[in-house]
């Protein structure tokens, strides 16, 4: 636990809706790992007023400056911010900037404790700096809309470890509750998973074609958290996959789903219940896969109704981030969850283009 950096965290900031104690909604996972890097931290200050903790020293911008071939903003463009905090540095950085055209508040928690400065307001344009300890487990960054807990609005997830003597950052973007921002996360580190994820939509049109009646506010809300709504479970939406469950648990040929009898719609879209100890079956039912569970050719999922729409409208928005827990079911990776080795730094910005 680093001296200063660490308060205590209250139960309200643990895990995820839906118990699990890991990342995107499900148990954790972790890279192997190798050799150790280095790299270091540095003081920004952002435009709208709000400056970042940290050391001394300077920092690097790695350029990128391609586009994908269609010309459209995919997060390449921007140069990456790496700070220089000297040689072995104690714990992991979290690089925290605001795009957005409003002002945001940030709460980093994990289990081991709060990061501080808590409740920063991040004006437009500003960063804030944290340093999370080596272990930090079933952490999240979350932004507000105003003074927290009011108004949370969306939120990344996060684990840090060491393994072999290696750094490890775990990451993942999670659209399992609902869709509030654009996010994206950007780690620094030696490893081959070392990736950027991200949803480059401008913020003013992150809510267009959320599926009817799932926009609350200022959010679409996953189908599971909306039918976890009482008023909302005699609806047909929330019964849409019944016949399709009652088919998984009854027919010989889906070898392992029999178990999925009298589980419910509600269950599949938050892989719960049965589901929870089933992958296979909740993803191949919310993707609307029963026939071919283990298929990986992404283009034909969502194709045979019934499936989850919202998941769909995810994925159509936000290509490669969890829309429900076991989202990360198979090769294709739709999860969007990194396992970044000998990892120092992690750059997470809401509303990357706007």
């Amino acid at each position: 636990m680093l001296e200063g950096c660490i308060g205590q965290i209250t139960e309200d900031d643990r895990g995820s809706e839906g118990g699990a104690s890991g990342l995107g909604g499900r148990p954790s996972t972790t890279g192997t790992a190798g050799t150790t890097g280095t790299t270091g931290t540095t003081t920004t200050t952002g435009s709208g007023g709000a400056t970042s903790t940290g050391g001394s020293g300077g920092a690097t911008l790695l350029d990128a400056s391609s586009r994908d071939a269609g010309g459209v903003f995919d997060g390449s463009a921007r140069d990456v911010f790496v700070a220089d905090r000297g040689t072995n540095p104690q714990g992991v950085l979290f690089h925290v900037a605001n795009h957005c055209p409003f002002d945001l508040w940030v709460h980093a928690a994990g289990q081991e404790g709060i990061l501080q400065p808590d409740n920063a307001e991040l004006r437009t344009g500003a960063t804030q700096d944290y340093i999370a300890p080596d272990h930090w487990s079933a952490g999240r960054v979350t932004a507000y809309l105003g003074q927290p807990p009011q108004n949370e609005i969306d939120k990344v997830e996060i684990t840090t470890t060491v393994q072999f003597g290696a750094k490890v950052i775990n990451y993942n973007i999670t659209y399992v509750d609902w869709v509030g921002l654009p996010i994206e996360m950007v780690s620094i580190g030696g490893g081959g998973d070392c990736k950027r994820v991200g949803c480059y939509v401008q913020e003013s049109a992150i809510l267009s074609g959320c599926p009817d009646g799932l926009l609350a506010d200022r959010r679409c809300l996953s189908a599971g958290k909306y039918c976890a709504i009482a008023t909302n479970q005699s609806k047909p939406f929330c019964h849409a996959l019944d016949a399709k469950i009652a088919e998984c648990a009854q027919d010989s040929k889906y070898v392992g789903c029999s178990g999925a009898s009298g589980t419910t719609t509600p269950q599949v879209y938050g892989c719960s219940a049965f589901f929870g100890g089933s992958p296979k079956w909740c993803a191949a039912l919310n993707r609307g896969m029963l026939a071919d569970p283990d298929n990986a050719n992404i283009s034909l999922y969502y194709k045979t109704t019934p499936y989850n729409n919202y998941s769909k409208w995810v994925h159509t928005v936000c290509p490669g981030i969890y829309a429900f827990p076991y989202d990360d079911y198979g090769k294709t990776n739709e999860s969007g969850f990194h396992s970044c080795i000998n990892g120092s730094q992690l750059n997470i910005t809401f509303c990357p283009a706007g």
